[in-house]
């Protein structure tokens, strides 16, 4: 079985936070920040995407540079990356813009959530819904099933909470962290990893491998070190 590697890609501003305290206030787009996103996602066989990210933003990102999607055809890969979103719940509104878009779509999520939510039926129709566990997500049934469909490359676009699950898992192999020359502050802004941390002694380290500049921005590389 092939071994996946795994890719967070996240941009966060100079004080930490991914984004303001209200997540639908909108940010002013980068150009140099946008082509590193769809450089990285296009080198993708699915990418991650936590439940509250797409509820906030609607849409799964979706590669439109022709030089990319041509080098997609050339790796023998589909226009467009899976997208996976990461629901515990599946409360997600069919509203979204999201299951209009011409992709593939997966969803992660719990037997539970698959018993009692009144969305079940009607997100069957527009997404594949697989379980990973009875009430929590188990990370290495995921990754046993991606493997066995031919997954190589993720690439996880957050939010905190599943990249803090990722973590968790040990599944992270490298990180893009882009730095915006901003501060947004604000005690509840969320941050690029969640849940209930990790202490010092425990916590995973990184290796710096690359960094870029592009005027003020910082585009940094990390190896993950377990």
């Amino acid at each position: 079985m092939t071994a996946i590697q795994t890719t967070v890609v996240l941009a966060m501003t100079a004080d930490g936070k991914i984004s303001a305290v209200d997540p639908r206030a909108p940010r002013d787009s980068d150009r140099a920040d946008k082509a590193h996103l769809e450089y990285q996602v296009s080198l993708a066989d699915l990418i991650l995407v936590g439940a509250g990210t797409i509820r906030a933003e609607g849409t799964t990102f979706v590669i439109t540079n022709p030089e990319l999607l041509a080098a997609r055809q050339i790796r023998g890969q589909s226009p467009q990356p899976i997208t996976c979103v990461v629901s515990r719940s599946l409360e997600l509104s069919l509203d979204l813009p999201f299951f209009q878009q011409d992709v593939e779509r997966w969803i992660f999520t719990t037997r539970t959530a698959l018993q009692e939510s009144s969305h079940t039926e009607a997100l069957e129709k527009v997404a594949n819904l697989i379980t990973l566990g009875d009430t929590d997500l188990e990370w290495d049934r995921g990754y046993s099933i991606m493997a066995e469909r031919g997954i190589r490359k993720v690439v996880a676009l957050g939010g905190g909470s599943l990249t803090a699950s990722l973590v968790g898992a040990k599944r992270i192999d490298d990180w893009w962290l882009t730095i915006w020359p901003v501060i947004y502050g604000g005690e509840k802004a969320p941050t690029p990893v969640e849940g209930e941390g990790f202490i010092p002694r425990s916590a995973p380290h990184l290796q710096l491998v690359e960094t870029r500049q592009v005027n003020s921005e910082l585009f940094l590389h990390y190896r993950t070190l377990y």
